[in-house]
């Protein structure tokens, strides 16, 4: 069978270390599968021989409405769905590839226009993902700041534009009306890639998880730098402004320090601090580690929730936030704005390293997930997903 599979939002390692294993299961079962990438040479670069063929998918040109995220119809805007007018050339351009290519079965991963246009095509399509990319139809409204208590009205509305864009394409392409953004997720049968504590909208009893299937094979194994006190594992971009002042706080404690990054530091790290900027092997450095400091990044966090490591996340953006919103709610994470300055982040450093509770937690967690097989999961995701198609 020939399969597409979809990404059309989001940037780092994650989405395509979502796919890369899903595809080499459905490759070694005799099946054809096509990546149409957001970036294509990331899965390039990172999982070349994942994909049978990495295309360039249709992407959104313009900006979406500025002002507050509340819910999912306001995140995917950014893909294209703002209104109709944005909308109708894109599912144009999925509708001319899915032509093209002649696939049997669409796997969006974070690409709600190319899911809409699979429901105008008649193609079937299954959604995977963490729940912040492949949310549960039923919360496809839901507050994406639940710390705050915006009213069943704020969120309505902010859905509203999201809703109404999903009937106007439906209408323009004379196919059937979903009645909103959450019926047309509803359509397409969720295969969520998480565990409860992972769940960014909050555990979810009726809903069934295959855990992280995290795929980007990591495989350096650097040893750790000279220092005293624990030993922090830290996975954040230099590009951003915020590691110079974890670097600076880091260098100040002494800490033996492993960091990976893509992009190099600015400038020389503290003794203390040794850089790698191919991605660690985090299962076996945390076994190692004490403290993990990182984003609020999915699949690092996650793997460090396998492993039992206690976390300081410093969320810059609202998906990290969300996650490290709900980490700390499970207890195996603290948070800390880097704005705050290095003391501030040194001192949530010595707190996190120093709380025997979140150590023991994160020690609960990774021990209820202890017999957790990726490949087994896999293998059982695959058989879900392929369950009810021909051939």
């Amino acid at each position: 069978m020939r399969l597409l599979a979809t990404w059309e939002l989001g940037l780092g390692y994650g989405h395509v270390a979502t796919l890369a294993p899903i595809s080499r299961a459905l490759r070694g079962g005799g099946h054809h599968l096509t990546l149409a990438a957001r970036t294509p040479q990331t899965a390039l670069r990172l999982e070349r021989d994942a994909f049978d063929l990495v295309v360039q998918g249709p992407r959104f040109a313009g900006s979406a409405p500025r002002g507050e995220t509340l819910t999912y119809g306001q995140v995917i805007a950014a893909g294209g769905l703002v209104d109709a007018a944005c909308a109708i050339p894109l599912v144009r351009q999925w509708l001319d590839a899915f032509e093209r290519l002649e696939p049997a079965l669409l796997l969006a991963e974070h690409a709600p226009l190319s899911l809409l246009a699979a429901h105008i095509a008649g193609l079937p399509a299954r959604r995977l993902g963490p729940t912040f990319v492949a949310p549960r139809a039923h919360d496809a409204g839901a507050s994406l700041q639940p710390w705050a208590g915006h009213g069943a009205a704020e969120l309505a509305a902010a859905q509203q534009p999201a809703d109404r864009a999903v009937r106007e394409v439906c209408r323009h392409f004379g196919a059937p009306e979903p009645a909103g953004l959450g019926a047309l997720l509803a359509g397409a049968p969720l295969h969520s890639l998480a565990w409860a504590e992972l769940d960014h909208y909050g555990p979810d009893a009726t809903g069934s998880y295959y855990g992280p299937l995290i795929g980007i094979e990591a495989d350096a194994r650097p040893e750790w730098p000279r220092g005293e006190g624990p030993r922090t594992l830290v996975y954040l971009p230099f590009d951003r402004p915020g590691s110079a002042i974890v670097a600076q706080a880091l260098g100040g404690l002494g800490w033996p320090v492993l960091w990976h990054s893509a992009s190099p530091p600015g400038e020389a790290l503290p003794a203390n601090i040794l850089f790698s900027a191919a991605p660690i092997d985090l299962a076996a450095a945390g076994c190692e580690a004490a403290l993990y400091v990182g984003r609020g990044g999915y699949g690092a966090s996650a793997k460090m929730l396998a492993a039992g490591v206690p976390q300081l996340l410093l969320p810059d953006t609202l998906e990290s936030l969300l996650l490290t919103y709900r980490l700390r709610l499970a207890g195996v994470a603290w948070s800390q704005a880097v704005s705050a300055g290095a003391d501030a982040v040194r001192e949530a450093l010595r707190r996190a390293a120093r709380d025997d509770r979140m150590r023991h937690q994160a020690a609960r967690v990774a021990a209820r997930h202890g017999k957790y097989s990726a490949a087994a999961m896999t293998e059982l995701l695959v058989r879900d997903i392929l369950a009810g198609m021909p051939g």
